[in-house]
């Protein structure tokens, strides 16, 4: 794929900047250095300083390319970040560029946690979760979701055009309904999975529901089901690894902390966040049963901040792993290091890259 790529730079090209310092950018230096000796890297484009020791080169902002154009017969681009902004200004100063495949850039950017990869997957304890991650982690590198599609309208009947999630299902396939009473349901969103739990957690008798924005996500009809269930608690908070406030990006019903995703701000609003061991202190909370997280990508650190509870009470998890590479590695291994005699189990609940959660259930509540 590089080769393929790398042929694209015409013969005259002698001098380049690479539009990127950073892990695209760095990888695509490095193949230039080995395949094509004769072309002089000449500097990094980008807006941000790097700390990267592997810079070895100068890094100019895009404010500067008036200044450095005339030092280089082409850029490469290696991130889409304001990709619109940085090609007006490359056409505009009569600067040639090629653009670094889609596909190609997704390969590198994964590519770093392939040993992390491997080691997360020899923690699950069945053979379906260990293919089902298998599957999924060659879908991210290839980008092609076409046989998790079919396992999710084989699996869970879920079609394109069909009716949506199963909440019975997701965030429960793997737990021990019967040992639920009481839930923290981290991402409560407007709560529309609570029915879902509430036909199937039979002595379910509260659910403790973390969603700092839920007065601008609640849907008049649905709050007044959800009182009259009469198990669910609001709690007006953000999850994280310690009490602070946060930026978050207002974004319908997957609004995040600033700075965790490529999401662009629209809308932000000021958040106060608590760590769940924090919380069950605050709410008087004598043992937390089942933990639920689909945070946005905020799950590692919401999950450092309930590590007294994660101990001492050995609850259930459904943990959303899908929103990074990084997540989708590393909270596993970071799982399984900290939990002892639990069992690790995989679901996925969409046709595409979202809603793969982890299940982490301890021994002595295994079910078969």
């Amino acid at each position: 794929m590089y080769k393929k790529f790398l042929k694209q730079i015409p013969k005259n090209v002698r001098k380049i900047a690479i539009y990127g310092a950073g892990t695209c950018g760095i990888a695509l230096r490095d193949n230039i250095r080995k395949e094509l000796p004769d072309i002089d890297i000449e500097f990094f484009i980008d807006s941000y300083k790097s700390e990267d020791n592997r810079i070895d080169i100068p890094i100019y902002k895009t404010s500067q390319i008036d200044e450095i154009k005339d030092k280089i017969d082409m850029v490469l681009i290696s991130v889409r970040n304001s990709l619109h902004v940085t090609v007006g200004i490359l056409k505009y100063f009569n600067i040639p560029y090629l653009f670094i495949p889609y596909q190609l850039e997704n390969k590198i950017r994964n590519s770093i946690y392939q040993d992390n990869y491997k080691n997360a997957l020899k923690i699950f304890s069945d053979k379906k979760s260990k293919k089902l991650y298998e599957e999924l982690w060659n879908a991210k590198l290839n980008m092609d979701y076409s046989k998790i599609a079919k396992f999710a309208a084989k699996k869970h009947n879920i079609k394109k055009g069909g009716t949506g999630r199963n909440y019975s299902a997701q965030y429960l396939e793997y737990i021990n309904k019967d040992a639920i009473q009481t839930i923290f349901d981290c991402g409560f969103c407007n709560g529309a999975h609570v029915f879902g739990f509430k036909k199937v957690l039979k002595n379910l008798k509260t659910d403790y529901a973390f969603e700092p924005l839920y007065d601008e996500l609640k849907e008049e009809n649905l709050d007044i089901l959800l009182k009259k269930l009469n198990c669910v608690q609001i709690v007006p908070y953000g999850v994280w690894d310690k009490k602070e406030k946060l930026n978050f990006i207002v974004s319908g019903p997957a609004s995040r902390v600033v700075g965790i995703s490529n999401l662009k701000p629209q809308v932000t609003k000021e958040i106060e966040t608590i760590t769940l061991d924090e919380a069950k202190e605050m709410l008087d909370v004598k043992k937390v049963d089942f933990i639920k997280m689909d945070i946005e990508g905020a799950e590692l650190p919401a999950l450092k901040g309930a590590e007294k509870i994660l101990l001492n009470d050995r609850p259930q998890l459904a943990i959303s792993i899908y929103h990074s590479s990084s997540d989708f590695v590393n909270i596993p291994i970071y799982l399984k290091e900290l939990l002892k005699d639990y069992g690790f189990y995989l679901g996925h609940y969409a046709m595409n890259q979202h809603e793969t959660v982890l299940f982490c259930i301890p021994n002595e509540l295994k079910t078969n």
